[in-house]
């Protein structure tokens, strides 16, 4: 594509330079220019993509788009933008060759449940014979193939290069997981996703949103300006949020839980699974779901209706939700030579955490030791309301460190402390999380289910400005051989 064709298709940019030069893509890291690319320097929370000017130049960028003018020393052509996000975003599909445009988009948003979703929709989509993308927090998958995920969405300049891929791959279907700060920072500007899940929504990243209103106001936006043109949305019944959604009613809104246009009817729950009945129309089906808690049950019920929002077949439904298997670290049985079960979730949200054990009560008498913490430079007003969540619903609290980064780890433990004792519990608090996991090992019995909440799949413990490794299933393993002895 021609710079100046590119331009055209960014309304408010400028070009200073020669529209004739070719472009083949564009990167918003310095380490990833070469010849034939823009390079995209972006306003960043600590630092300027202009920063990194000199590295890009010397890797081969042809052409630099940014909200700031280009240097007199610099002569190859600038596109000047007082959007640059929004423009990178826009940039990015183009270049790609608006993959987007052959793909039905299902974005997911939502403070917890997410991932769960996003692999439900998955699996029901390879029922069905489909090949699909799925762009979340554990992987970015393209069919069979898997890369890490460096951010629940992904830089629209690595999304973009993604779901050509998957339209190369046969692909006609892309699953993603639609942060919050994915919306903000405009990493999704510019795509027309055909459906559109809202989960629920609960205090979380207000140290970046300021307020729960403009959290909210925040992922709203996925259903007020990135519906496309005849997209679904599909929305929980009895959420005062996705209620306010639907104050504007709209054709073909899907609604999911009890009375809604998908339910499960006479629910079990055990901690083998859950057992219901899936109701769509006049059509309904018996489905055991291999995952456990209410919270997995609504997971499942969103999925259902994404996928039949998508044009997916019932029978792809059930035989998907029938299929599935928990997700790294979402309430993850870990295999242990123990007399007790173990589990392993991201719970680190004060209603995550709630849901989590509110879901284990339901399916067992056992005595439920919780270890926990929260993270540091991220909203501090959530760890005391997580304390209470844990003081409320578990026998025994242990307080640990999660990821402290450059906080004092004592600092946190004691904001969530104070939590489980507003609840009139005596929380244990030990700092170092494999101590904290061996003392909850420990002190387990026969009667005892032990939870390890906050990290899930995470593989590092990030401590001050170091990544050291940590994966709370890998030290649960290892200790377990210990303990037993």
């Amino acid at each position: 594509m021609r710079l100046g064709d590119l331009v055209r298709r960014l309304p408010g940019a400028r070009l200073a330079g020669d529209p004739s030069v070719e472009v083949g893509g564009i990167t918003h890291d310095s380490r990833s220019a070469a010849p034939g690319l823009v390079f995209a320097a972006l306003p960043g929370e600590r630092a300027h993509g202009m920063d990194f000017l000199e590295e890009a130049l010397g890797r081969g960028a042809i052409a630099v788009l940014s909200d700031r003018p280009a240097p007199r020393t610099v002569e190859i052509p600038w596109i000047l933008t007082p959007s640059p996000r929004r423009h990178t975003a826009l940039a990015a599909w183009a270049l790609a060759g608006d993959p987007q445009d052959r793909l039905t988009l299902v974005g997911i948003t939502g403070t917890n449940g997410k991932s769960t979703v996003a692999d439900l929709v998955a699996a029901i989509a390879g029922a069905a014979g489909r090949t699909v993308g799925v762009f979340g927090t554990l992987a970015y998958r393209i069919g069979t193939e898997s890369v890490p995920a460096e951010r629940t969405t992904p830089e629209a300049t690595d999304l973009a290069p993604l779901l050509r891929r998957l339209v190369e791959a046969g692909g006609d279907l892309a699953v993603m997981e639609v942060s919050s700060h994915a919306i903000a920072l405009e990493r999704v500007a510019g795509l027309p996703f055909g459906v559109a899940v809202f989960t629920n929504l609960s205090r979380d990243h207000l140290d970046f949103h300021g307020d729960l209103e403009s959290y909210f106001g925040t992922k709203r936006r996925l259903f007020d300006e990135l519906l496309a043109p005849g997209g679904r949305r599909v929305l929980p019944v009895g959420c005062e949020w996705a209620a306010r959604i639907l104050e504007t009613p709209r054709e073909g809104d899907l609604l999911w839980g009890p009375g809604g246009d998908v339910e499960a009817l006479e629910p079990a729950f055990s901690l083998e699974g859950t057992s219901f009945t899936l109701r769509h129309g006049h059509g309904t089906a018996a489905v055991d779901l291999p995952l456990v808690g209410a919270h997995n049950l609504d997971n499942a019920l969103a999925a259902a209706a994404a996928a039949l929002a998508a044009g997916l077949p019932f029978e792809a439904v059930v035989g998907g939700l029938r299929s599935a298997r928990p997700l790294p670290g979402r309430l993850e049985p870990v295999p242990a030579d123990l007399p007790f079960p173990v589990f392993v979730d991201y719970a680190h949200t004060p209603d995550g955490l709630r849901a989590v054990l509110t879901g284990l009560r339901q399916v067992t008498d056992r005595r439920i030791i919780v270890v926990f913490g929260a993270g540091g430079d991220r909203d501090p007003g959530k760890r005391e309301p997580m304390g209470e969540a844990a003081g409320r619903l578990a026998h025994r609290v242990i307080v640990t460190s999660d990821n402290p980064r450059s906080e004092d780890p004592a600092a946190i433990a004691g904001a969530v402390a104070a939590g489980v004792r507003a609840a009139g519990a005596e929380p244990v608090v030990e700092l170092d999380r494999r101590r904290a996991i061996e003392r909850a090992l420990r002190e387990a019995g026969a009667d005892s289910l032990v939870l390890v909440a906050g990290k899930g799949h995470e593989s590092v413990q990030r401590i001050g400005s170091r990544a050291i490794p940590f994966s709370d299933r890998e030290v649960i393993a290892e200790l377990a051989g210990r303990v037993a002895c």
